[in-house]
């Protein structure tokens, strides 16, 4: 699928409390070559914090697209 156009999703979630809270839930169209990569930035006051979700659809149409997480920062 490297090289295809395609459009992948990303959920991203914090949870506290027994509690989900969304932080973003996006979608973006790569179409290659031109658009390969997608940078996003977040910040968000949080407290209580259990867990911290990250759900990457690569290829919402199906197939077998691959997607990546280069770098994390959580401060």
């Amino acid at each position: 699928m490297i090289g295809q156009e395609r459009r992948q999703q990303f959920l991203l979630r914090w949870f506290a409390e027994g509690h989900c809270h969304l932080i973003a839930c996006q979608q973006y169209e790569f179409s290659p070559p031109d658009s390969t990569l997608e940078l996003a930035g977040f910040h968000v006051d949080v407290h209580d914090v259990t867990s911290l979700e990250l759900c990457m659809t690569p290829g919402i149409s199906g197939g077998n697209a691959r997607a990546s997480l280069a770098e994390r920062l959580i401060a």
